[in-house]
């Protein structure tokens, strides 16, 4: 493992190829934190450019969490590699979860790699990449987890649109013997809340964000002097004039009942929450190291509902865990059954390298039975949102407007408060005279209300749809 880097690095490089391209796998943290690396690099007069091809230094922020997002990370650094062999000038880094998972051993790989950077790192990527330009070394691995760094006081570079992601907390504590994260992202720690605070507010004033969604590994453990998550989402709605306030991900196991109450009678914080199952059977939580049971997270789904009958609750699921037996996964399915989730992230088990689980249960499930098992859960929670969806015909919905719909250019789309994506024909946005200026044409971010006149089965296993005629 490489030490840190000293010195403070030169505002320009010397062969002109001050051009940046960042590329992200995997969850929303790692969009957040592509961010900052662009916010890193753009205060050394780097400049983001959308395509490899055009860039000096090519950077690909990546996920661990699952055997096929290595796949995909080696396929794209394969593709690659011709732009190095074209110019050795040009650098190239892997970042992220991949990176400090694996570390030199993506060296050994037959991929045109300069250096790994792990996720605490970030700050030392000015001299990192005049260290590769320098020639003074190669193969540079910088993977040190930090006990402390939170980035709290950079300003990330964001997309532009009126819906932003911002990091609360980073690394977690739970250790679930699946879970790669502790030891890709390292222990909890938060950033302090008046941090939190004027980001959102920047994001408000210079960005026109109207929605912000709160990111960390298990949000409910945020703690920082005294203020817990709770106690954060009071002080960004007393205190930030944002309009709507999502998170994710909790734990079940400590879920706040002062989070649910604060959630019901606030407005402005959506009534959507991700609530991480797993698995339906108490036998398999126990082998993953969840820390609740089945009736547990029964008794949790059942306290949600009663207190804000119109959430929107969505989950991740996992199949063929080590030694799962056909008793166990019925049980997962007649709790998604019982669960009615609106949306569902399945999976296959996918061993992790260093996870507790890869050390203390064989990988045993067969992955025909894997694939098999998935389709029926896939197959059944594609009915329960159906039903779902049917549920809503009829209702009307305040949408936040996010642009227009991918399928037609006569529509837009929206997501109601708890979670659903909307689907509306633009003269909805004529009738309530939404617009942006003399041309009429809508803006992201602007309210509205609509109502389903219809429905059908969901595409995708991971969205719910709501159609308009």
């Amino acid at each position: 493992m490489a030490n840190a880097i000293t010195g403070s690095p030169p505002k320009s490089a010397s062969i002109g190829t001050q051009k940046l391209y960042v590329e992200t796998y995997g969850c929303q943290m790692n969009e957040y934190d592509s961010g900052l690396v662009r916010s890193i690099l753009g205060d050394q007069g780097y400049e983001s450019v959308p395509r490899p091809e055009d860039a000096g230094v090519i950077l690909i922020n990546t996920c661990a969490i699952r055997e096929k997002a290595h796949e995909k990370v080696y396929n794209r650094l394969h593709a690659l590699g011709h732009l190095k062999r074209r110019d050795n000038r040009v650098v190239v880094g892997v970042l992220g979860c991949m990176a400090q998972n694996l570390g030199d051993d993506l060296f050994a790989q037959g991929i045109a790699v300069d250096f790994v950077l792990g996720p605490d790192n970030y700050r030392e990527l000015p001299r990192l990449i005049q260290r590769v330009r320098g020639g003074r070394e190669g193969h540079i691995n910088l993977t040190q987890l930090s006990r402390t760094e939170t980035y709290e006081e950079l300003e990330p570079e964001v997309v532009s649109g009126c819906q932003a992601f911002v990091t609360i907390m980073r690394g977690c504590d739970n250790f679930c013997s699946f879970c790669v994260v502790p030891y890709t992202r390292g222990r909890e720690r938060s950033r302090s809340p008046g941090s939190i605070v004027r980001e959102v507010q920047r994001l408000i004033t210079e960005r026109r964000v109207r929605e912000v969604t709160l990111l960390g590994q298990n949000v409910n453990s945020y703690q920082h002097a005294g203020t817990d998550f709770t106690g954060l989402i009071e002080m960004l709605l007393g205190e930030t004039d944002i309009q709507r306030i999502r998170f994710t991900s909790p734990h079940p196991h400590d879920f706040p009942l002062a989070l649910l109450k604060l959630m019901a009678r606030e407005e402005r914080f959506c009534s959507q929450i991700h609530l991480p199952m797993q698995s339906g059977s108490s036998s398999t939580l126990q082998r993953m190291k969840r820390d609740y049971d089945r009736a547990e997270f029964m008794q949790l789904l059942d306290i949600i509902r009663e207190t804000i009958p119109d959430v929107g609750i969505s989950t991740d699921v996992i199949v063929g865990f080590s030694g799962e037996s056909e008793a166990e996964f019925a049980e997962t399915l007649s709790l998604m059954e019982y669960a009615r989730f609106d949306m569902a992230f399945m999976f296959r088990y996918s061993e992790r390298e260093h996870t507790s689980a890869s050390k203390s249960y064989p990988d045993d499930v067969p992955e025909e039975v894997k694939i098999r098992r998935l389709e029926e859960l896939i197959a059944l929670q594609n009915r329960i949102m159906l039903n779902r969806n049917r549920e809503c015909v009829g209702r009307v919905f305040p949408v936040m407007i996010e642009g227009r719909s991918r399928r037609s250019a006569q529509h837009w789309m929206g997501r109601s408060a708890s979670g659903k994506v909307i689907i509306f024909p633009w003269q909805v946005l004529h009738t309530h005279n939404i617009s942006n200026g003399p041309d009429e044409t809508a803006s992201p971010g602007n309210p509205t209300n609509s109502m389903p006149t219809g429905t059908r089965p969901p595409e995708r296993k991971d969205a719910t749809d709501l159609e308009f005629d």
